[in-house]
Order: C-alpha cells, then structure tokens, then sequence
C-alpha cells in the first residue's frame, strides 16, 4: 500500500512540473503580433540587415514566421505589386552590397522584436522625399543655350559652349526621378526604360515634367551637357514629385543590380532629390559608390546646413550647390555647408518638358544643377576613361573653378567649399 502511494504522489509531481514546463513554454513563445486582429497603428519602416553570411534566408524565415506574412523578394515584385502593402518588401542587390526590406509594422514589433536582433543594422521609419526645384514652372515655344556658364573661368558669356567631340558617348546616365518622357526630340532615341518604384506609378513615363528637365539638362541634343549619353529613367517619384525612402533605396537597389550586370561599368546617378536625414538612404547610396558607380545628389533647398538632409549628407556621393544664372553669388534657396562638393547653375534652367516632344520648361533648384555636374562626370569619364568615384570627384574637383563663388551668408561664406563647376576641355 506505502508502495502505491509513492507512486500516485511520484505521478501527481511530473504532472505539475509538466504544466508549469507548459505554461512556461507558452510565455517563451508568445509572440508581439501584428496580425490583422492587432488594432495597433502600423508604419512603414526600412530595415538594413548586416553584412552576415545567409543574413537574408535566415532573417526572412524569421520574420516569415513570426508575422504569418510573406516576403516579396525583389525578383518577384511588380508594378502591380508595388502598392500590396500586405507583403514586406525586399530591397536587396544581387552583390550583397545592400541587404535590406521595408514593411508595415507596429511599433511594439518594432521596439520588442527588430531593434533587438543582432543582424539588424538600421531600422527606420519610411520618410517623405522630394524633387528640389523651386520656381513655378514656365513653358517657352523657342529655346536657348543654357551652357555658357560651365565652359569658362568667369562671366561675362561668351555666347559658346564648348566641349569634348566624344560628349559622353557610351557612358549610361541612370535619372532617379519622376521618369523621362522618353520620345521627346531632345533624346533622339537615347532615353530608355529602367524601372518603376513609386507608389500609384504604372510606368516610368514623367507625369510631373521634373525628371524630364533634369534628364535634358544632363544630356539632351540643344539643352544638354553630355550629348551622345544614354539615359535610363529609373521613377522613384509619382505625378506630384513625391515618393518615399524606400521606393528611393529601390530604385537605387536596381541600378545597382544593372550596373553589376552590365558589360558596360560607365555608369552615372543624377539624382535631384532629397528629404529629412536617412541613414537608410545614405547607406543605399555608399553601396553604389563602393560598386564603381557614381552618384550626383542635389544639395537641397532650403538654405541650411547640406549635411542635415538625405543623400545630400552622404560624404561618397557628389553633392551640388546652386548658383546664380546672372552672376556667380549662391542662389537664395540652396543648401551649403562642408557636405556641398560643387556648385553648379540652378536659376532659370531651360530643359525639355513634357506637353509634347518640342515642349521646353524652365525651373530652378538644386535639381538643375544636378545635371550639370553628372553631364560633365560623363564627359571626363568618355573622353579619359573612367576611375573610381573617388578619384573621379578629384578630378572634378581638379578641373573646376576655385574662389569665384559669392557667399552672401558669413556662415555658408566660412563652411562652404568654393568650387564652380567646369567641363573638361576638347
């Protein structure tokens, strides 16, 4: 009887132990949900991984089980798909270079669960970028040469625009924009499709006429600085100039997948855009330059310290001041500081719009001095061979003109660079 009393108290003691091991259990595994049920407010967030061997399978799977989601590689994604905020979204590049994915999440998950993980680099909430022009738009019916300035030393013009015979024939010129009305005369069949990224975009065709000025001023026929490039319209920006961080590092995350499987290594970014400081968007672009491509960033447009916005901050791109179209002072609207790299035209720039193919517009902004400077990278880059970004933004540097630029603000006067851009000569 002693006997079969220990045994019923020995049976009773792994019963319990075995309920609290449950109940344990149970807590270990309780997951920080955002599951349709959850009625927490939800944001869109960019996520960087690290730099890990199998970092993306093994993040992924994770979070595949954990939300009870799905993840849209990039491969798979679509411009129909573009708008699904039900599936997270990669962003990666094929190297490795940029491992990462933005998504809808809670802020709990956030905190709890993705701040928390060793491969996570940088999780930031999704921001608002921007095309940086300033002027009300103006059509004209007759263009001008718009060139003078970059060819010499000083004003007065001299009513010429000179430059390389070769004029940036076999570099490709990647416009991260609103996209490109790609038929207009001004392109003369050189204008191609890239990608779409933006959100409520069905095709890289401009519908706000910002990417297509830019894309003139680069390398249009009459308008632009490297004639014979090829332009690649990569939309990052919807009908009213606005996108986000994401579809930004998107795009970007393309153009680095094109350049690395490309034959052809000449490749140039002008990117005349920007928003609030994104260490995201930054390290989207660092991995650009440490692929061999360069990348040209406007400086902004609101007269402050170029180093607070995003990409304008990112030291390895080419960041780009504005300057006056009569005279050499700094336009009232453009961003300075020791993150400028060069100044360049960015009043009244005449370029090519968007109503019909012979439609021309005139706009100002750190947007179109941009491609000013992305056109001339094309015209060293076809006429002396190309070289690391690095080394290219030396040999900018070396070519432009130093100590002509008028500072009207004592702190931009004592922070800022003063070179003016300069096109190689023939």
């Amino acid at each position: 009887m002693k006997f079969l009393k220990n045994i019923i108290f020995i049976s009773i003691l792994i019963y319990l132990f075995a309920s609290v091991e449950s109940v344990v259990q149970k807590s270990k595994n309780k997951d920080y949900t955002i599951s349709d049920s959850s009625n927490a407010p939800k944001k869109v967030y960019n996520i960087i991984l690290k730099n890990i061997e199998s970092v993306q399978s093994t993040h992924y799977d994770w979070l595949t089980n954990k939300l009870n989601s799905c993840v849209e590689k990039k491969s798979e994604q679509s411009i129909s798909s573009i708008n699904n905020k039900n599936c997270v979204k990669d962003f990666s590049s094929q190297d490795g270079r940029l491992k990462g994915y933005s998504g809808l999440f809670t802020q709990e998950f956030v905190n709890n669960e993705l701040m928390k993980r060793k491969d996570v680099d940088i999780v930031e909430e999704d921001q608002i970028m921007s095309i940086k022009y300033v002027a009300p738009r103006d059509t004209q019916t007759k263009p001008r040469e718009g060139l003078d300035r970059i060819d010499q030393a000083k004003f007065p013009l001299d009513g010429k625009y000179t430059f390389p015979n070769s004029s940036g024939n076999g570099v490709n010129i990647f416009v991260v924009d609103t996209g490109i009305r790609k038929s207009h005369h001004e392109f003369g069949g050189r204008a191609i499709s890239g990608g779409v990224f933006c959100d409520g975009c069905e095709s890289d065709d401009d519908e706000n006429g910002h990417g297509t000025n830019c894309a003139s001023i680069a390398a249009g026929t009459e308008f632009g600085v490297a004639k014979k490039a090829a332009l690649i319209a990569v939309r990052v920006l919807d009908a009213n100039g606005g996108g986000t961080t994401s579809s930004v590092i998107n795009g970007l995350s393309f153009v680095l997948d094109r350049h690395n499987n490309a034959t052809n290594k000449n490749s140039v970014v002008s990117m005349s855009l920007g928003g609030p400081k994104s260490d995201a968007l930054n390290k989207a672009v660092k991995a650009l330059t440490d692929a061999g491509v360069h990348v040209v960033v406007a400086a902004g447009n609101k007269a402050i310290n170029a180093c607070l916005e995003s990409p304008s901050s990112e030291l390895s791109a080419i960041t780009v001041g504005a300057t006056e179209d009569e005279n050499d002072h700094i336009t009232d609207f453009s961003n300075f500081g020791k993150c400028v790299d060069i100044y360049a035209p960015g009043r009244n720039v005449e370029g090519a719009g968007i109503e019909n193919d012979n439609a021309t517009s005139i706009l100002s902004g750190t947007s179109q001095a941009t491609p000013h400077v992305a056109g001339t990278l094309t015209l060293i880059i076809a006429q002396s061979g190309n070289k690391s970004p690095a080394q290219m933004a030396v040999a900018l540097d070396n070519l432009s003109t130093k100590g002509t630029i008028i500072f009207d603000d004592h702190i931009a006067n004592a922070t800022s660079k003063n070179s003016f851009l300069r096109v190689p000569a023939p």
